[in-house]
């Protein structure tokens, strides 16, 4: 880890703590706010269900499918409670129509896959990205959709992607869209940005016994030997380019004893940083010039040259 390690740590503790205070709408507060549709929405998006399901074979469900519902997103590319609330109710009106043939991946799976991975919804509204999730999570065709709000009516088009297009050069060939029209939205509400995970990743204190200092209580923080994240295949196809955030539990002797995502990034970048940091070779952080065990989070940056 370079020298000037101390402060670009505190730049990114700022950065993290002004992004947290902004932060959208957590995975707990979605919990308590259910969707209430009305007796011609429900049937409109039964409908929907109905049309993407007949026409499910434009993506590759002629023989046997696994159809992932992505959260849909607005117009700013984030999603928001109603979008993920809407993508809920369409996946289970698959499931609920869909022949043994196509099967429906648990939009419970997908919650418990973003929560621990923690990337922002803007990065899964790319194609290719949505594509990358569903083959994550066990799924041949993924669902994505686009939530236009007006006044009183919200416009839903959804757009089935088959897995098997990433990064292909056809891949801008598009399948049928569906469109539904849900008016008088007003008893919806949940149209700002929300991520399907909390503003904080669990506690990783329970990873060690002793007090984990970080750096505004006076903790120098270790110096390493660093060993950079190599990009994932997958990431360079597509010439993805981001950061990743990892929370870092360093012991006082120096070891990495934990690593999780504060900020993730798709196509299997977490896995890359954190395979990275965990082979680095680190001097044990300090304070008051006695070894200490330190909490920090550490940024890489991915781009291609």
């Amino acid at each position: 880890m370079s020298p000037v390690l101390h402060s670009a740590v505190r730049v990114l503790l700022i950065s993290l703590a002004l992004a947290l205070f902004a932060s959208h709408v957590s995975a707990q507060l979605l919990l308590q706010s259910q969707l209430q549709l009305s007796s011609e929405q429900q049937a409109q998006l039964h409908d929907l269900a109905a049309r993407i399901l007949k026409h499910a074979d434009s993506a590759g469900c002629k023989k046997s499918c696994t159809i992932l519902a992505a959260n849909f997103t607005g117009e700013a590319g984030s999603t928001s409670t109603l979008g993920m609330q809407l993508a809920d109710e369409v996946s289970a009106q698959l499931a609920a129509q869909a022949n043994g043939i196509i099967q429906i991946t648990s939009r419970h799976r997908l919650q418990q896959y973003l929560e621990k991975e923690r990337i922002p919804s803007k990065l899964l509204e790319d194609d290719n990205a949505a594509r990358w999730l569903a083959t994550e999570n066990g799924a041949t065709v993924v669902l994505v959709g686009y939530l236009k709000v007006g006044l009183s009516e919200a416009t839903l088009l959804v757009q089935l992607l088959d897995t098997k297009d990433f990064a292909a050069r056809n891949a801008d060939a598009k399948t049928r869209i569906e469109e539904a029209s849900l008016r008088d939205i007003g008893n919806l509400g949940g149209l700002e940005p929300a991520e399907p995970f909390a503003a904080s990743p669990k506690d990783l204190a329970g990873e060690i016994s002793e007090r984990l200092e970080k750096p505004e209580t006076g903790a120098v923080p270790p110096h390493c030997a660093q060993r950079d994240p190599e990009y994932t295949d997958a990431a360079r196809r597509v010439k993805f380019k981001g950061n990743v955030v990892l929370q870092v539990v360093f012991s006082k002797e120096g070891q990495i004893l934990a690593a999780q995502p504060l900020k993730g990034a798709p196509f299997g970048l977490n896995q890359s940083a954190e395979r990275a940091v965990r082979q680095w070779k680190c001097q044990p952080a300090t304070k008051d010039g006695q070894p200490v065990a330190v909490l920090l989070p550490i940024e890489f940056t991915f781009h291609i040259f």
